[in-house]
């Protein structure tokens, strides 16, 4: 009997578990890029191209994305906004960002011309990414 209980419970957690894994999944997939971004957001001045990141403290796709948004920052003279989604929950939900690293790249207008969702784009990519707003 006490088998046959423990056995319950270890079907009804695993099937708990795979419930939530299956909704947090379909969440994520359906999250999208926002078309704007306000500067003022960042105290930002700059009217040129930017690039912004959308990072939490524990994300390792994030510490992998910085360095090369750095580098593509200093290359393009695009200033680079790094905003951690614990500390701007605001932001957060403004923008509707549902996964970290989310990677934008902005026109001079706001327009959000391209983006990255819970990856690290390569340094092509943000080279190419860059060239079009130009």
């Amino acid at each position: 009997m006490e088998l046959a209980f423990r056995l319950l419970i270890l079907l009804g957690v695993g099937g708990a578990a795979t419930f939530t894994s299956f909704a947090l999944k379909r969440y994520f997939n359906n999250a999208e890029l926002p078309t704007r971004f306000d500067r003022a957001d960042v105290e930002l001045s700059h009217q040129g191209p930017m690039l912004v990141e959308f990072t939490s403290p524990y994300c390792y796709e994030c510490q992998q994305a910085y360095p090369l948004l750095q580098a593509a920052s200093a290359k393009h003279s695009a200033p680079l906004a790094v905003i951690d989604a614990k500390d701007r929950p605001d932001l957060t939900a403004k923008y509707s960002i549902r996964t970290t690293p989310t990677i934008l790249v902005v026109d001079g207008k706001g327009k959000v011309i391209t983006g990255w969702l819970d990856m690290s784009p390569s340094p092509d990519q943000l080279t190419e990414a860059l060239a079009v707003v130009r």
